[in-house]
């Protein structure tokens, strides 16, 4: 069958929307399924965070890298490579009976979404003209919307039926999703990209970020004075700061740090920290909170925490004109303090809570999602000369897989070790689930409001003067 260029285009569109699309449910679905997993595979609070952890850790780590290796051996081969390892993580995930295994399964499924993460908009913008990529771009980010605000539902339905099928519906999807991007999209690669790949910087990334969400997830165990949890701690940020060390010296850095002397930038990457950070702690607690302790079925959870994900589908058209009329920094901040308020609501909730009361917090969360999601994007490659645009946009999906990972592992390790002592003081399970809720929620807070105030400080929208810099080539915002 002949394509035309438009035709081809389109169909390029639906094969990269797809595997997007395929990431974005799994978020989303994954945690109405977690007190089923816990139960069937006997999985310890610590394995439960794993689930979650180990997909985004290696996502994270592998993004930019995979990005590098599409642009030096050819983006579609990279990304339907990609959408493979993602089914046969699937497939391990699916069958596991142990939970080492299903973790297993989640660090396949991370390897294999990070070059589909990192590659299906290039795959997009390099069959569209430069006056469609726009609108083209705009299809594949209300997906994203769409594909987050419907995945409770989804989730919720099949877990009703069997958790494993959360994992088994990805192979149909996957399999149409390669058939389209073998039919339709042509091979494009950076013929003038340097073909070294920073393993260096790619080794202690990731062994330092895993050390670190390690110790804390593994610190209800331990204890956090306990030299176990102090050393690997330690040893994570050692190595974190060789990767720092490295990437100052490497022609083609992971992570560009000279990029957060950019105030917009960086000021709309901490934003990014501090939502998508607090986003995944709400969205792995407050569906265990509803079927744990208030009683819900896994599909009526689904619906009720469906507050959390409308608004982005309902507010994310809007947000370019909000922007021209706002301003990036007004929505963004907005954004983020009702962020704030809707996590403050959280911390008030009990075992004997009515859902009026989640409602309202998950509510407000969600409106901040759709104020800032979109926006956060654009102001930071607004900020960027158009040279630097592949870097910043894999560092700023880096950050945003990161700040989940990290902010997970140190909000559950505050739960964990609250909820113990309710239940040592004697506490009911409900009591203890619920009182580690609340409290380990204040360290959401905090992150917020830093956001807050750096968004409000850096976040300029396209035009309007940025605060001044650092002109000292190794002093960074960071």
């Amino acid at each position: 069958m002949h394509l035309t260029e438009e035709n081809r285009a389109w169909w390029t569109l639906a094969g990269a929307c797809g595997g997007l699309f395929l990431l974005m449910l799994d978020s989303t679905v994954i945690t109405l399924a977690l007190p089923d997993i816990e139960r069937d595979v006997g999985a310890s609070a610590s394995e439960v965070q794993w689930v979650v952890n180990a997909y985004l850790l290696v996502m994270a780590a592998l993004v930019v890298t995979t990005g590098r290796l599409g642009d030096i051996f050819g983006r579609r081969r990279v990304y339907l490579i990609g959408l493979a390892a993602f089914g046969v993580g699937s497939v391990v995930a699916a069958t596991a009976d142990s939970p080492a295994l299903l973790i297993a399964g989640r660090v396949i499924q991370g390897a294999g979404g990070a070059p589909v993460i990192g590659l299906s908009l290039a795959l997009v913008t390099s069959v569209f003209s430069p006056e469609r990529q726009a609108m083209a771009v705009g299809v594949w980010t209300a997906v994203s919307s769409v594909a987050l605000g419907i995945g409770p539902l989804i989730g919720g339905a099949l877990v009703e039926v069997d958790w494993r099928l959360i994992f088994w519906i990805n192979i149909p999807l996957i399999a149409t999703g390669i058939a389209i991007t073998l039919f339709a999209a042509p091979e494009s690669r950076d013929e003038s990209s340097d073909p070294r790949i920073d393993w260096g910087g790619l080794v202690t990334l990731g062994l330092g970020l895993g050390a670190v969400v390690f110790a804390f997830v593994e610190s209800d165990r331990w204890g956090f004075g306990d030299p176990a949890f102090l050393g690997l701690l330690a040893a994570g940020l050692l190595l974190l700061g060789c990767f720092a060390l490295i990437e100052r010296r490497v022609r083609e850095p992971i992570v560009d740090f000279a990029l957060f002397r950019n105030g917009p930038y960086f000021g709309a990457t901490a934003a990014a920290f501090a939502l998508v950070g607090a986003y995944w702690s709400v969205i792995f607690f407050q569906p265990q909170y509803l079927q744990e302790v208030l009683g819900y079925s896994a599909v009526t959870a689904g619906v009720l925490i469906l507050p959390l994900t409308l608004p982005m589908i309902v507010i994310s058209p809007f947000a370019g004109r909000l922007i021209a009329r706002f301003g990036a920094r007004v929505l963004m901040g907005t954004g983020i303090l009702l962020a704030l308020a809707g996590v403050i609501v959280q911390t008030r909730l009990a075992a004997d809570s009515a859902y009026g009361e989640l409602f309202a917090g998950l509510l407000l969360f969600g409106i901040a999602l759709g104020c800032v999601y979109a926006p956060m994007s654009s102001a930071a490659m607004a900020a960027m000369p158009a040279n630097k645009a592949g870097i910043a946009a894999g560092v700023l999906a880096m950050n945003r897989l990161l700040s989940g990972a990290v902010s997970l592992a140190i909000t559950g390790a505050i739960f964990q070790s609250l909820q113990h002592d309710e239940l040592d003081a004697g506490a009911s399970r409900d009591a203890a689930f619920s009182y580690g809720l609340a409290n380990s929620f204040w360290f959401i807070v905090a992150l917020l409001a830093v956001g807050a105030v750096l968004t409000w400080v850096f976040v300029r929208s396209p035009g309007e003067p940025a605060p001044p810099r650092h002109e000292h080539p190794h002093r960074f915002h960071l």
